[in-house]
């Protein structure tokens, strides 16, 4: 049996995205306490706005997160890194929830990633994939820490998407009877 949550989205209310994942999981717990490494081709830094930007095939990695994009500005304070944000053909990010469990992946021509709440904002062609389901859109809303998914078509008329609809593939939920068979048939 598949159980349900809620997910808004835009001209329509659908309740399609299976509780199969905890609502209690959050990304690793070090991944937060592991130093956050970054690639580019360039860097501009300015100290008093507590803004950075990376151009040319960037990479931020932290722990089991990983954020690509062709160029990731990152936002501090004096509490350390707040926001992210990725712009990408598409931008990319990814992250192990759990161990054992599989990394979910999130893309979008622009990622904002807020760390303090453990949210993302996909935008243009965004798509997140959690084990095998997957949610396409014009923008997906993703809370991280609740992994509550709220995605958004694009207008009737709009020229960056193929279709203003949500789009998802929701996997069955494996069964006792699908496990025990399969362990007898090993």
């Amino acid at each position: 049996m598949i159980r349900l949550k809620l997910i808004k989205v835009y001209g329509l209310a659908l309740a399609l995205l299976p509780a199969i994942i905890p609502a209690t999981a959050t990304a690793l717990p070090d991944d937060r306490n592991k130093p956050i490494n970054i690639t580019s081709n360039t860097a501009e830094i300015d100290d008093n706005t507590g803004s950075s930007v990376y151009r040319g095939k960037v990479k931020v990695v932290q722990g089991s997160i990983n954020l690509e994009g062709d160029q990731i500005t990152i936002f501090s304070n004096a509490d350390g890194v707040t926001r992210l944000v990725a712009i990408g053909v598409p931008a990319h990010f990814q992250q192990l929830p759990e161990t054992g469990e599989k990394m979910t992946h999130a893309y979008g021509n622009t990622i904002e990633y807020f760390i303090v709440d453990e949210k993302m904002k996909l935008k243009k062609q965004a798509r997140l994939e959690q084990e095998s389901n997957v949610f396409t859109g014009e923008r997906i809303d993703y809370d991280i820490k609740r992994r509550l998914v709220n995605a958004y078509g694009g207008s009737p008329n709009s020229s960056t998407t193929q279709t203003p609809r949500v789009n998802m593939i929701i996997q069955p939920a494996k069964s006792n009877d699908d496990q025990s068979s399969s362990s007898t048939n090993e």
